[in-house]
């Protein structure tokens, strides 16, 4: 035979012998990097909720205790009418959030629950006040009751203790955030308003 029709064997291609090898490589490496993602996902994902734990955290509602820090009573010169004062104290214990009241109404009755008989006083503090963290704020109403038969019925001839119900809506405020509108509503009481009861210490509010 002749020797130049001898043909040699074909070389295996580099391609085909690293073949496996490659595809295996490439496998390693895909799950290499969805490990990654996945890793940085669930980074993400526990940054997103400690950042939200945190802000409602520090946006969560203070709470704010009221009490009646002092009241009195007096009758009007030339009419008898009688004027009942009040002042509302409320403590606000938070060293990071502020209060804004919106708005507060103050109502007297003579009942405890539910009150049948009230009347509602006149707020003579300028609203919206805002209470700096860690403070106590008053608020100072008045009640005018007319003088007549239902005057002395309600009062029980002024010797009754009263109940005051207070309704404030209020936000919260923690730097530059601020929390929605809280409604609170504390009722307060006996308080008394006349002489020999006047002078009580502070009535607390819940």
């Amino acid at each position: 035979m002749d020797s130049n029709q001898l043909s040699a064997p074909n070389p295996v291609s580099k391609e085909k012998m690293s073949g496996p090898d490659a595809v295996s490589s490439k496998g390693k490496m895909s799950a290499l990097n969805a490990k990654h993602y996945i890793v940085a996902a669930l980074t993400a994902t526990l940054a997103v909720a400690v950042v939200v734990t945190v802000f409602f955290v520090v946006l969560s509602p203070a709470r704010i205790k009221f009490s009646i820090a002092k009241t009195g009573s007096s009758h009007k010169p030339g009419d008898g009418n009688l004027v009942l004062t009040l002042t509302i104290a409320a403590v606000n214990p938070s060293g990071r959030a502020a209060v804004r009241y919106e708005s507060m109404f103050v109502d007297v009755s003579n009942n405890t629950e539910p009150p049948i008989n009230w009347i509602r006083a006149t707020v003579t503090t300028g609203l919206p006040l805002r209470q700096p963290r860690a403070s106590v704020a008053t608020v100072d109403a008045t009640v005018t009751l007319v003088r007549s038969p239902w005057m002395k019925a309600f009062t029980g001839n002024m010797r009754n203790n009263l109940t005051v119900i207070v309704t404030t809506v209020a936000r919260f405020k923690v730097g530059i955030a601020q929390t929605r509108l809280y409604d609170i509503k504390v009722t307060c009481g006996p308080v008394g308003f006349f002489p020999g009861t006047a002078d009580r210490p502070p009535v607390d509010c819940a």
